[in-house]
């Protein structure tokens, strides 16, 4: 085989810069292109064309794609490496000339229509979906009619107030609502030509503004009813009658490691009837918060929870049935009492029964070994009942005309809005802060309000959110 001994320089460059090669006699024109990519140490990010004995050979014009002599073997059509360098070159293209138009047409003064004087120039970096992309601006002195304050001014601040595209900002906050910081990160570069500087830090960043945002336009907005607690009744009450339930979860804390912080979510949703009730698990800090929100609207404890509690308790009365037969026929019978009495809501009987049930486990000749943990059970379900006891309806007479008793569509919500984004697999630490605003934008995301969101902000931007329909529609129907 012969080898040829080549010597490439580069024009107009001084001091000179060239290479020697000895390359095969039969490579192609599309291989020689990359060896010289390695040599130079370039990217393959510029035009380039072969010019031999009057004919071009290469890519010398946008859009171009290889040699006429590359083997493509299995790939057809753009690659992935070869699609992001094209919309980076393109974005680059676009955003310079369109930079260019804007500072043409606003460098005279809009009032006396006079250039304004230059002071100098500075690039700005503007990051897009498409890569991040070198702009000049242009500073002036605003002209003496003005009613600038400032000595100087950029040109294209007005035109780009933030130096990250709201594109981008959006597909940061919705991907890294469903999955971690840094997964968001890794994706956007795996298909984007996003900078090679982005990471999760940065999408998390992103996030936080953003839910900074959304809540600035809930500030002025009432969060609870105040005022003298005589004038309640006389507010306006809602359009449509609605259910809301309210539940809580625990996620793990960033500033003491060892411990986890709760976080309280809820869902509501519009009732065909008239009652309006506000349902919770009966816990302390979920039952005040549900008493500040809206006192005035009726209050039910879940019947979800009640039902666990119970079948905890039937759990330890099986046990008790092997040790002691008779004392554990005698407890279930109680404890199936203290739910039917529960289920119709009266409540003084079936803490008569747990009473039993307790009197009964508390004697001296019952050897069962959970029987400190059966005791202690039977009197936190006790202490709860007593508790929540202004809250509890008589839950069959509900059920029989068809109103809601549990808030089991809050517990799909836990698991939908915390469990799977915060806890499951992705268990990471948290800050209060950090917890509510990736909770504030998943909500939005969740819900399809996000879009909404930023077409606020951004009038110009337009997102389509026909899949995102098609996916809702898919998911109620299955």
């Amino acid at each position: 085989m012969k080898y040829y001994f080549v010597k490439m320089a580069l024009r107009g460059i001084s001091p000179m810069v060239w290479r020697h090669l000895q390359i095969p006699g039969n490579v192609s024109l599309a291989k020689l292109h990359y060896i010289i990519q390695i040599v130079y140490g370039w990217d393959n990010e510029h035009l380039h064309q072969f010019h031999i004995h009057g004919k071009d050979y290469g890519i010398s014009y946008l859009g171009g794609i290889a040699f006429s002599d590359n083997d493509y073997g299995h790939c057809a059509g753009l690659s992935l490496q070869e699609s992001k360098k094209l919309l980076k070159r393109l974005q680059q293209k676009i955003v310079l000339h369109q930079a260019k138009i804007y500072t043409l047409s606003h460098r005279n003064c809009p009032c006396c229509q006079k250039p304004q004087r230059s002071k100098g120039n500075h690039s700005i970096q503007f990051k897009t979906l498409f890569g991040t992309v070198v702009i000049p601006s242009l500073r002036v002195y605003p002209c003496k009619c003005s009613s600038r304050t400032t000595k100087t001014f950029s040109l294209l601040k007005s035109w780009l107030p933030e130096h990250i595209s709201p594109e981008l900002q959006y597909i940061e906050t919705k991907w890294a609502s469903h999955m971690s910081f840094n997964k968001t990160s890794t994706l956007l570069q795996d298909v984007l030509p996003v900078t090679t500087t982005h990471n999760g830090a940065s999408v998390r960043n992103h996030l936080h503004k953003i839910a900074q945002k959304q809540e600035s336009a809930l500030e002025g907005k009432p969060i609870c009813i105040s005022g003298c607690a005589n004038q309640w009744a006389k507010l306006p009450k809602p359009d449509k009658p609605i259910t809301v339930g309210i539940d809580g979860g625990y996620v793990r804390s960033w500033s003491e490691k060892k411990n986890n912080f709760e976080v309280i979510i809820g869902k509501s949703f519009l009732e065909t009837k008239p009652p309006k009730p506000f349902l919770s698990d009966g816990a302390d800090n979920v039952r005040d918060l549900q008493f500040i929100m809206h006192p005035e609207v009726e209050h039910v404890l879940d019947w979800f929870h009640l039902t666990m509690r119970f079948t905890v308790l039937n759990q330890f009365a099986k046990g008790l049935v092997h040790s002691d037969p008779e004392a554990g026929d005698e407890v279930t019978k109680n404890l199936s009492s203290a739910k039917w009495y529960i289920w119709h809501g009266n409540v003084k009987e079936s803490l008569d029964h747990l009473e039993d049930c307790y009197m009964i486990c508390d004697q001296d000749g019952i050897h069962y070994k959970n029987q400190k943990k059966f005791l202690r059970n039977l009197e936190e379900m006790t202490t709860y009942i007593e508790n929540n006891r202004n809250l509890i309806p008589n839950y069959g007479e509900r059920w029989r005309y068809n109103e809601t008793i549990a808030s089991s569509f809050v517990e799909s919500t836990m698991n939908e809005v915390v469990t799977k984004r915060m806890v499951k697999k992705q268990q990471m630490q948290w800050s209060d802060k950090g917890a509510h605003y990736l909770l504030q934008a998943r909500t939005s995301t969740l819900n399809g309000d996000l879009p909404k969101y930023f077409e606020d902000w951004y009038p110009g931007l337009k997102i389509n959110r026909d899949h995102e329909m098609q996916a809702m529609v898919s998911k109620k129907a299955a």
